[in-house]
Formats: C-alpha cells, structure tokens, sequence
C-alpha cells in the first residue's frame, strides 16, 4: 500500500524530513517547500488533491492550513519540545562560551511553553540570567514573533534570539541579532512520519469498509390524496433520481416493496459524496425535486450483515426524530446526525469512560443521552439550557426534556440559575446549568 504524504515545510529543513522518511518504503514523500511560512495556503491548495495526508514542519503552518483550506484529509504537523533545544544550548554555548559562561545568559525564545524550557535549562546545569518566552497559541502571527525578539533585542534585553520560525531567523539574521535556529529532531520527524502511515493507512481501509443505506419513502404506497398517477410518475422521477445516484457511487441498489430503497457501496465512496459526512445531497435532491418526506440511515461496519444492521439503528432515529432527515452510525457506536443540520450532534452510545458510567448511574440515564447532552454542550459553546432548547436539539417532545433536565437536577448535575421569558406569551423557561465532563 502506497500512502501519498504532502511534506510542507522551510526549504532548508526539507532534506532533513526526506532522509528520515526513507525508513519508511510506504510512504511516498511530495516536497512542497516554502520561503515565507504565509505561501503555506497556496502550497495546500495545490497539492491537496495529489496525497492522502499532509505533514507540516510546525504549528504555525498547520494552523494556516486549517484556517484557510477546507479539507477533511488527515493533517498533521511536528512539535516544538524541549528535545529540540539540546542542540540550539550546544551550539550557543560552543561558540560564544566566554561570553555566555556563569550566569549571564540573557535570550528570547519562542513556540516552546516557560515550563519546556525551564525543564530542559535544568536538565542541562545551565543558569540564565534573564529569559522571555513568546509562547505559542492559535492565532500567533510571525510578524508579532518577529516584533517581540526585536524589541527585546534593541532594548539591550537579551543578548541572542532562539526561534522556531524559519522566516523569523532569516529576517533577524539580516537585521545583525544574533539569533539561532531551533529544528524538530529526528525523533519527532520518525513520530511525525509513523503518525503519517497510521492515518495514511486508515484514509485506504476507509474504502474496503462496508457503507450500506436504507432509503424509506415515508407512506409513499398510502398517500391517498394523490392520484395513482401521480404516485407511479414520483416513483419514477425518484427512480431516475436513485439511478444517476447509482452511477455515481457505483453503489448496488434494490427496491423493496415496504417503501424501502437499499444500497450498498464502500466509506470511502461515502464520504466522497458527503463532503465526509457532513451534508447528504441525495436526500436534498429528493425532497427539493419531489416534494417527498424521506429518511435515511446509513450504516458502518467490516461486513454486510454489521453495516445494515447499523444502517437499520441509524434510519430509526431518522425516523423517531421527524423523518426528512438523515443518521448516520459508525462501526465504532459513534451516532451522526441529523447530517448536514444546524443541531447536528455526534456522540457515542457506548464508553468506557468510567466518570461517564457513573454519571449515567446517577442520574438514571443511559450512556448514550449523556454522551448525547454532552456532545450539545460543546456544539453550542455553553452547558447553559432550557427544556425547549434541548428538545429543539434533540428532537424529542419539550416533556421528554424536562424530563431529562429534571433527572439531572435531581442528581446535582444540573442547577436552575435563571430564567428565559419567551417571545409569546407562557411561563417563564427555567434556564439550568449542566454540571457534565465537557
């Protein structure tokens, strides 16, 4: 199996990562080197469709990437550690050792946390006089790194500039800071690349993995307000529908006589034609074009047998949620759905987490609506609800929530602590806070 890795780095570290890699005979290496860490966006664009991962030399490109390319493909990137500042110490302290000896050690340093450093300046007996830390965090710009060693520099703060930014070093290099260049090692690029071959591995086994589907017409055979004719001419246009689906996917597809549409293709196909799960255009395409109520359950899994039986759970709860919408339930338990929905949740209806056993035993609720509520929680940025919130979001009855809600005050895991009047007029809504691991 040949797995295809984007390597996007500093041209100066790319020979580096591309030695190590030969350790590794199933990875195919493609070099997309960059000057300035800000060409990162057009070398993703670029290469995106050419691999099955991507491997950035740093944070800052790898969040670069994540902002501005939208792509589900595994992307990964190699660490600053402590590790990496033995060889930057050596190097300082070799060629500047009269001037640097004792306790006058006076440096700027970036990416790495206080703690790493601290941790690595102990290990090696090495006392500093004075050090500042610019540590990373999302949103962190390389002029604002730039900016910060420079000042410090002119200030007469610090006497050398340690820093993990390619652009960074060359820019204060010119500018005469005696600045020293802080590389990955090769242990981490070895994490890095197997980390690769993991994710890379699992992208391939995505398409030999079983994805069957239930389509069910929600009382198409009883729609009596309609003519025969116009029964057969719908199930017609949704035959044309399903067939170009069928050529797309090149899926197997049967018609059943309960309503029921059944076809079978691979995940890796799936997620092809849902942007990886994350809109359903043949349910779209069949309510948009025909008017029609439908339900869809997709389900995962190694054999014929789990998938559908996967598939049948997930169109259940299409079904028990409205219908005209569409689940999805992995091989692993893992719940997805309503797909492409603004309450769209994903949660697990199983774990092995035992705080969350233990919560589900306390409150007299199953593992699988705490997983649920949680999953809410961090969907919407708040473990503040109501009752008709969390029905809006579960789609069950506004009695099933208050339900719920009251089950998890009654258990300490939930507290009132305001009120919500709504628009129209009725009783006020209790507002609670949910006391769940999020």
């Amino acid at each position: 199996m040949e797995i295809k890795v984007a390597i996007i780095a500093p041209d100066d570290f790319m020979i580096e990562i591309i030695n190590v890699s030969k350790a590794y005979p199933s990875l195919k290496l493609l070099s997309f080197g960059y000057k300035e860490v800000g060409e990162t966006s057009d070398l993703v664009e670029q290469c995106i469709n050419q691999v099955d991962v991507l491997l950035f030399a740093g944070p800052i490109p790898y969040q670069i990437a994540c902002e501005k390319v939208k792509t589900q493909k595994p992307m990964i990137y190699l660490p600053h550690t402590g590790a990496s500042l033995y060889r930057v110490f050596f190097q300082l302290l070799r060629q500047h050792f009269n001037r640097y000896q004792g306790d006058r050690l006076k440096f700027s340093i970036d990416i790495l946390t206080k703690e790493e450093v601290e941790e690595r300046l102990e290990e090696l007996d090495i006392i500093v006089d004075q050090m500042y830390v610019k540590e990373y965090n999302i949103g962190l710009e390389t002029d604002e790194i730039m900016q910060f060693h420079y000042d410090l520099w002119m200030d007469q703060k610090v006497d050398a500039v340690l820093t993990s930014v390619a652009s960074v070093y060359k820019n204060l290099v010119e500018l005469g800071v005696p600045c020293y260049r802080i590389f990955p090692t090769k242990s981490m690029i070895h994490d890095g690349l197997q980390r690769a071959q993991l994710e890379g591995e699992n992208v391939h086994l995505s398409d030999t993995q079983l994805a069957i589907g239930i389509i069910n017409v929600d009382n198409f055979s009883k729609k009596r307000s309609s003519s025969e004719y116009e029964i057969q001419r719908k199930k017609l246009e949704l035959e044309q529908i399903l067939l170009d689906y069928k050529e797309e996917t090149q899926a197997l597809m049967n018609w059943s006589d309960r309503d029921e549409i059944t076809f079978v293709t691979t995940r890796g196909v799936m997620e092809r034609t849902t942007n990886h799960f994350s809109c359903s255009p043949l349910l779209d395409q069949i309510i948009s074009q025909l008017n029609l109520t439908v339900s869809i359950g997709i389900g995962l899994g190694r054999t014929a047998n789990e998938a559908e039986s996967k598939a049948r759970e997930a169109l259940a709860k299409a079904k028990s949620s409205g219908g005209g919408n569409c689940y999805i339930v992995m091989q692993d338990g893992y719940v997805d759905g309503p797909v492409g929905e603004e309450y769209r949740l994903v949660y697990s209806v199983r774990t092995d987490d035992p705080e969350r056993i233990k919560i589900a035993r306390q409150a007299g609720l199953s593992v699988a609506t705490i997983n649920k509520m949680i999953s809410y929680c961090e969907n919407h940025g708040s473990s503040k609800v109501t009752a008709v919130e969390l029905a809006n979001g579960f789609q069950i009855t506004i009695r099933s929530a208050r339900r719920i809600l009251s089950k998890l005050e009654q258990s300490d895991l939930a507290v009132v602590v305001g009120e919500e009047q709504p628009v129209s007029k009725g009783r006020p809504r209790q507002l609670y806070d949910l006391k769940l691991p999020m």
